[in-house]
């Protein structure tokens, strides 16, 4: 029998709802700031709670307790007395009431285990990839605890009141002018009559760590405080569109849980798995923790080189972060860019993870990530804003993971004659994003913007599936509606991704599609129209209005303009509906030139690998809303050297896309 302890879970909940409640720049700054503090409150409960308590204690050298990581909103400790954990929770939720009221802080104490123990992989309940084959390697006790706080939390969470029921509007007081909740004091903001605003205890907290919190941003964003102060203004005030951008790696949940089963360089390490485990996992989470900083700095540079003219404030780029640890990143910025950056900043995650000696130990290929773009006006709630960004990244991680489908020969050969079958991966290996521009404000529920773009299929595609149910031996009329989407996302922004299912979607054909909308005639072309669209705008309008009839109204519309505007640029929007390839400037004949495509790829159907055919899907739309939102389009697309590898894989495509 070895040391018998307790994982003790600290970790704040509805952090962007707390950053982004209050209509202030500044203020979501303050918010991002008082979430960031739970580190430093959870360092000086531990001081508080354990006499002579240091960051160098270890369970296995006979301490009481071990602080396993602190970053990011979130902390775990391993104690021996479970009667200690609590009183650590205690402390620290006491301080975030005093400090940060209207910040959700909770903690759970876990079961006891036995430190030297492992626990069989098989048993375990497989939370973020449920297609993993049988026989993986134990994990240390330590591991499967710790996966056991995390799924407690929520249930402890949801037995208390929330931090709603801390701000009661009886007796009736005035309300904040920052949130709208029951205000508590008055502050002094700008000059004038309305220089006197009521404010709420959240907001009070929020605007007295804004200073802190506009230093540490800086810091991570390379740029002076002042700068960064003048750009939390100018997103509250001057864009005509701002964006929140939301990122977050793919399926590190299962990677956590194995750090255990590594033993190093040393054939012969004789260490408990959970000595493993405790000593892998605060190396491995500073360096996630640190690619995205880096990857962040990275977007941001390139930000700097395609930020269309005047956008810049002061000569900065008008990016502000908000959340920017472990692997999650927020940020607001000016919308004219909110494309380029999340490219940017995904393609960057991918290639600092790759690097990080730390990460390929765990993770060879290094890690992905997808993120959600919601583009508003400036003065549109921003949690509702973020709530959308948040949905937007789910959907792209939905995919992804869809199609992490390995065509890598299995152990065993296949049988003559038979196709290869293909295995799950362990995680995504593809970086991705989907995003929505909100022209209105009637609403922002993800399904209901999402079924909005969803128009009648083709009598063509009817008639497929009415034949393919009918081979299957399926009824026809048990069969859902099918519905043709006006959207081709997520966009997958992995460099060597090149299959079936991103036939179309990936970034460089968005970046073609876009830089075919803004193609204009110059004096070399010898004719009248120098400086007009080759494209023009009013005919794409039309047609972007026949979309919302249905397919069929839609691509006749489509063959009208093909062949007079084929050769300036329409042609990329031609789906695999023609035995023409896009982008080949021949124009594409008879009735099979479309605007739409549909999708078909093993990918993992109730976690087991199956042929996925998808509803038809267009680009036209995506592209006309993206064409404000890319950054200068012609310097980023035609100078930089990250996408010359687009046309080469553009040529060597077997599969008929949406451009070449």
């Amino acid at each position: 029998m070895g040391v018998t302890c307790h994982v003790v879970l600290i970790e704040t909940s509805g952090n962007q709802n707390f950053i982004f409640d209050t209509t202030k720049r500044r203020e979501n700054v303050g918010a991002s700031e008082l979430v960031h503090r739970l580190e430093q409150w959870v360092r000086d409960a531990l001081k508080d709670e354990f006499t002579g308590f240091s960051s160098a204690w270890r369970i296995a050298g006979n301490h009481s307790a071990q602080l396993l990581v602190a970053a990011a909103g979130s902390a775990k400790v391993v104690v021996r007395d479970p009667e200690k954990g609590r009183a650590l929770v205690g402390n620290v939720t006491a301080r975030a009431l005093r400090e940060a009221p209207g910040l959700d802080v909770c903690g759970v104490v876990g079961e006891s285990f036995d430190w030297d123990d492992v626990h069989q992989e098989d048993d375990v309940h497989q939370e973020d990839d449920a297609h993993q084959e049988a026989g993986k390697p134990p994990v240390s006790m330590l591991a499967r605890r710790c996966r056991d706080v995390h799924e407690a939390l929520p249930r402890v969470r949801s037995d208390r009141p929330g931090p709603m029921s801390r701000f009661p509007r009886i007796p009736i007081v005035d309300e904040c002018a920052a949130s709208g909740l029951p205000a508590h004091d008055v502050i002094t903001e700008g000059q004038g009559p309305r220089s006197r605003q009521p404010r709420a205890r959240p907001s009070l907290a929020k605007w007295g760590a804004r200073d802190t919190g506009f230093h540490r941003l800086a810091h991570n964003a390379e740029i002076s405080k002042p700068t960064l102060e003048k750009i939390a203004d100018h997103l509250e005030e001057k864009p005509d569109w701002v964006a929140v951008i939301h990122a977050d790696g793919n399926s590190l949940g299962q990677l956590f849980t194995e750090l255990g089963n590594a033993t190093g360089d040393r054939p012969d390490d004789t260490d408990a798995p959970s000595d493993r485990y405790a000593e892998a996992l605060e190396p491995f989470s500073k360096a996630v923790d640190a690619c995205t900083v880096r990857a962040f700095r990275e977007a941001l540079e390139h930000c700097r080189r395609v930020l269309p003219r005047n956008h810049d404030v002061e000569g900065a780029v008008p990016v502000l972060p908000l959340v920017l640890g472990g692997d999650d990143l927020t940020v607001v910025c000016a919308g004219s860019i909110s494309l380029a950056f999340a490219e940017a900043y995904l393609i960057a995650f991918e290639e600092a993870t790759r690097a990080d000696p730390v990460i390929r130990k765990h993770a060879p290929d290094g890690l992905t990530a997808c993120a959600g773009v919601a583009v508003v006006k400036p003065h549109f709630p921003f949690s509702a804003a973020y709530d959308l960004a948040e949905e937007l990244t789910q959907e792209a991680k939905k995919t992804v993971k869809q199609y992490s489908v390995g065509r890598e020969p299995s152990a065993a050969p296949d049988a003559p004659g038979e196709p290869e079958q293909p295995r799950p991966r362990t995680r995504p290996r593809a970086s991705a994003f989907s995003f929505h521009v909100l022209y209105d404000s009637g609403g922002s529920d993800p399904a209901h913007l999402r079924d909005r773009m969803k128009v009648a299929v083709g009598a063509a595609d009817l008639e497929a599936e009415r034949a393919a149910g009918l081979q299957a031996g399926r009824d026809p009329e048990k069969r859902p509606k099918l519905r043709a989407r006006l959207y081709a996302q997520p966009y997958v922004v992995t460099r060597d991704m090149r299959e079936p299912w991103t036939v179309g979607r990936h970034w460089d054909d968005l970046a073609r599609r876009v830089a075919a909308l803004t193609a204009t005639f110059d004096s070399t072309d010898g004719t009248d129209e120098a400086s007009e669209r080759k494209l023009p705008t009013s005919q794409m309008h039309d047609l972007r209005e026949a979309l919302f009839s249905g397919r069929d109204a839609a691509d006749g519309r489509f063959r009208q303009m093909l062949a007079r505007y084929h050769d300036r640029g329409l042609d990329l929007f031609v789906g695999s509906g023609t035995e023409n390839r896009a982008g080949t400037g021949e124009i594409p004949t008879g009735n099979n030139a479309s605007l739409f495509w549909r999708i078909s790829d093993r990918a993992l159907v109730d976690g087991q690998p199956g042929q996925v055919t998808e509803p038809p899907v267009t680009g036209l739309l995506d592209a006309m809303n993206a064409l404000h939102l890319i950054g200068d389009l012609a310097d980023r697309h035609n100078l930089s050297d990250r996408h010359n590898h687009a046309a080469k894989a553009g040529n060597e495509r077997t599969t008929t896309g949406a451009s070449a």
